[in-house]
């Protein structure tokens, strides 16, 4: 299994792992690991601890380009938080993805804005 692989297990049961404060273990809620979750995040706590701490820069990357485009749209306060949700429902595997189209569409349009300028 792969640190991704777990991690949409887990996701897909309702099961939100965080890491902890010192960033050496991993956090859910008692009881709600099956033995063979249990088995797979302990024989990969490594590269999950660390898949975790990635996927959390990618998705406050994600938010504040989001935001930004927000911004740029003048979006209300419900419009942005229902992108807000929307980014948190997206699996994590996805982020990534909807990152660089932030970014692309953020270059597509200071692209056209420069052909304008006289």
């Amino acid at each position: 299994m792969t640190p991704e692989t777990i991690l949409a297990e887990l996701l897909g049961c309702g099961i939100h792992p965080g890491v902890t404060a010192d960033r050496t273990g991993i956090v859910v809620p008692a009881g709600q690991l099956t033995p063979g979750q249990r088995e797979a995040v302990l024989a990969h706590k490594t590269e999950l601890i660390l898949y975790l701490l990635e996927s959390s820069r990618l998705t406050a990357r994600l938010m504040d380009a989001a935001m930004k485009r927000c911004d740029e749209f003048n979006d209300s306060e419900e419009a942005r938080q229902e992108m807000r949700e929307q980014i948190l429902g997206l699996p994590p595997e996805l982020r990534q993805d909807l990152l660089d189209h932030f970014a692309c569409s953020t270059c597509k349009q200071t692209e056209n804005s420069e052909r304008t300028r006289p």
